[in-house]
């Protein structure tokens, strides 16, 4: 029996038409898979410019919590990679105020005064402020005690570990006359009950008069770095990661029907903001957006 295979013509043929047929199915394929990348891309765009602004909104309407009008409990910065926000609150109702100079490497702090002859030495605006109040009678200024509470409850440890592994949280002092500050080490409480204990081995930046007030702060400090929004805490690198794909960050503050690019103004505290602009531009491949949302910190109309 004789078998016969395809002749050249039909070969030739089987093969034109295979390329006819390729040629109708490709593009329309690489056109779906486009499709779908770009689809993707708007998604993961759309998704980022959201959860990024939703999550500075939630920081911002918490600005300023237990912050007097002296504190710049909201600051509006820029830098050559464009904004840079930085919203702070008090997370105790309790606030330390220095009683005595501290400069150098001073690291016991002076926060009370239970001697009246030094009280007497003090300006007569921080005689009731610096005098020592001990309700409870344990010895320790009751101020004193909010703060070790707060150190002791950082990790949990309510007998409050003493020695090399005792408790330490990072706290903010800060000058209302200089408008300066800067966080430090809070480790300990000098036997004294007057005094709490600075934990770092690091000089002062600079010098503190009586005055100068010590709060439990929180600290988040929102800007670009490079393609990330990024989230830097209470002063401590490393920044964390918020979002990816981030071409620009800009902020606006509105304050007495105007708008301000940094903020504090003169005459124009934290309070006086009446809405503040966040706009976020997010790329992902060839998908390029932009978005805009106002916030209200709502602490503005606390008294």
């Amino acid at each position: 029996m004789e078998r016969k295979g395809m002749t050249l013509v039909e070969l030739l043929v089987a093969l034109a038409i295979a390329g006819i047929l390729l040629a109708l199915i490709l593009p329309t394929a690489l056109g779906n898979r486009r499709l779908y990348t770009l689809d993707v891309q708007r998604t993961e765009v759309n998704q980022n410019l959201r959860a990024g602004l939703d999550f500075i909104v939630a920081d911002v309407r918490q600005a300023g919590e237990r912050l007097p009008v002296d504190f710049p409990a909201i600051q509006v910065q820029q830098s050559s990679s464009g904004s840079v926000l930085i919203i702070r609150r008090n997370l105790l109702d309790s606030v330390l105020t220095l009683c005595d100079r501290i400069d150098g490497n001073q690291d016991n702090i002076p926060v009370a005064v239970n001697t009246p002859g030094q009280l007497n030495q003090l300006p007569n605006d921080l005689q009731g402020v610096c005098a020592f109040r001990d309700a409870d009678r344990n010895g320790i200024d009751d101020r004193i005690d909010a703060f070790r509470a707060f150190r002791c409850s950082v990790d949990g440890d309510p007998q409050c570990s003493t020695g090399n592994n005792r408790e330490a949280v990072r706290i903010y002092i800060y000058d209302p006359i200089s408008q300066q500050g800067e966080w430090f080490v809070y480790d300990a409480e000098d036997s004294s009950g007057v005094k709490i204990h600075k934990g770092n081995r690091e000089r002062w930046t600079r010098g503190y008069s009586p005055g100068a007030r010590i709060y439990a702060l929180e600290e988040r400090r929102y800007y670009r770095d490079g393609d990330l929004l990024v989230l830097l805490e209470n002063g401590q690198q490393p920044a964390k990661g918020i979002v990816a794909g981030v071409t620009y960050f800009g902020v606006r503050a509105q304050a007495n029907g105007n708008w301000y690019t940094t903020f504090p103004q003169v005459n124009l505290h934290w309070k006086t903001i009446e809405t503040l602009e966040l706009t976020l531009r997010i790329r992902s491949g060839n998908i390029e957006r932009e978005l805009s949302t106002r916030a209200v910190p709502r602490n503005v109309f606390s008294q």
